[in-house]
């Protein structure tokens, strides 16, 4: 019998460094998606196009990399294993992400403001396209000046409290990935069907 839950005594360290990769894509992409809203024309378009950049290579990076760590693990890994070593990679990449938002809202305010102040204007052309009321316009624009008017002033408990949301969520995307990736090494080696007979079976006296 062969044990199911041998973990690679490296795969946490190529855990974090996917992680770290995984973190500088994600804020690259991030910045990609605020320069699509800047530019974006309408606010479903543009929603669908940031969204899109910023999310679906990102899932295809988190499977890629999940496959991979699976493998280095020899081709096999228990759920725990792979919840494990999953999240580990996806925290990396939380504290990657949360500390890059921290320096860029620190330090390059405006370009969050130009973001806040498109989907803004164009907040306000979808509802009045949809003939909404003055006051409900009036309730989301005050929502997105108060977020303009934060930039660069979050705590440190604000962004520490992001940061654990940001685990939260991740947790979950770990176990769905866990669950689609996991794979039990078998408990007993296989055996091979043979078409000899017993000795007992040639003898038809038997």
């Amino acid at each position: 019998m062969e044990l199911t839950t041998n973990e690679n005594p490296l795969l946490k360290k190529k855990a974090i460094t996917y992680g770290i990769i995984l973190g500088v894509v994600s804020v690259v992409l991030a910045i990609a998606s605020m320069y699509i809203t800047i530019n974006g024309t309408t606010l479903m378009s543009s929603a669908i196009q940031a969204g899109a950049v910023n999310y679906i290579p990102f899932l295809i990076l988190v499977a890629v990399f999940s496959k991979s760590l699976r493998t280095a693990n020899g081709g096999y890994w228990s759920f725990s294993v792979a919840l494990k070593n999953i999240f580990i990679m996806l925290a990396v990449t939380a504290l990657i992400g949360t500390l890059a938002t921290m320096i860029m809202n620190w330090t390059m305010p405006q370009l969050q403001e130009q973001v806040l102040d498109k989907t803004r204007n164009m907040t306000i052309e979808y509802y009045e396209s949809i003939n909404a009321s003055d006051e409900a316009i009036d309730t989301i624009v005050a929502e997105l000046d108060k977020q303009r008017d934060a930039l660069g002033s979050l705590s440190i408990g604000q962004n520490v409290l992001g940061l654990f949301i940001y685990f939260l969520v991740y947790f979950v995307l770990a176990l769905i990935f866990a669950a689609i990736f996991k794979k039990e090494k078998p408990m007993f080696k296989e055996q091979v069907a043979t078409d000899s007979a017993h000795p007992w079976q040639n003898n038809p006296e038997a």
